[in-house]
Parts: C-alpha cells; structure tokens; sequence
C-alpha cells in the first residue's frame, strides 16, 4: 500500500469543497499556510493552512486540523477586503511554485505561503508569496501562480 501526500492544490480542494458544502456561494479569496516546524524549503513541510472565502457581504474561514483535514467552516458577518477572488484551481501547484523560486536563484527557507490576488496596486494574476525572516525584516519571494514569474521585496 502506498501512501500519497497531497499537494498544496489537493489540500486547497478539499477545504473548497467543505466550505461551498455549506456556503455555496463562497469564492475562493486567500490561503495563508504555515511551516509549524519552523523555517524550511521544503513545500510539503507547510502544514498547517487558514482557507478564506468571501460569501455575499461575510467571510468564512475553514482551518486544517491535520494535514489533509480541516475543521468546521466558521462565518464571520463582515467581508474580508484588499484581495480579489482567486478563480480555482491556479495552474501552479505549491511545489512548482517552490522551483520556480529556486529557479531564479531565491533559495532560502521559508516559513509561511500565501497564496492570494491583491486588489493593488495593480490587478494581476494570484501569487505564492513565501515569507521568511523576522517581523522587522521579513523578506518575500512572489511567484505568479499561472505564470510562474518570480519576483522580490520586502
């Protein structure tokens, strides 16, 4: 018998389909993953992940519990603002995302993944935006998740 780890993509699916379960008309909005091991550069190391929705005027947030689990969805009567909604599935998965970002010679350890779609300063494609370093200093990596452009900032 062999055991299967689910992508970053598989994992995003199943808290969609949990979520749109009970809220149907919730859209995909951002994906906040951790590394609760602490810093790495190994994509399958960010185990723990926040799923966030826009439903109507409300937000609805599903938490995983293991790592191919989540919790029950939570709704909270206001809406979650500053991204736009993220049309699934993006055609990079959490680990071609990573290479991408080795690719272009952004090699360090990181310890959280964003995956969402700014409303600015200009609308564009969602990005994997990988975070390290200490809150002062915190530096990101951004890798477009259609397109697989990486760039830099802090």
């Amino acid at each position: 018998m062999s055991t299967t780890v689910l992508g970053f993509k598989g994992r995003v699916t199943i808290a969609i389909n949990k979520v749109t379960k009970q809220y149907p008309h919730a859209k995909l909005y951002e994906v906040d993953g951790v590394a609760s091991g602490g810093p790495t550069t190994d994509p399958k190391q960010i185990d723990k992940l926040r799923v966030v929705f826009q439903d109507e005027n409300n937000t609805v947030i599903i938490e995983s519990t293991s790592y191919d689990e989540f919790g029950s969805p939570v709704l909270y009567p206001a809406p979650w603002v500053g991204d736009v909604v993220i049309e699934w599935p993006v055609k990079l998965d959490l680990d071609e995302a990573d290479r991408a970002k080795k690719a272009a010679g952004q090699t360090g350890a990181y310890d959280t993944v964003t995956l969402r779609n700014p409303l600015g300063p200009k609308r564009g494609n969602p990005l994997y935006i990988f975070g390290s370093g200490l809150r002062q200093a915190r530096k990101f990596v951004f890798v477009d998740a259609i397109t697989g452009k990486v760039t830099v900032g802090e």
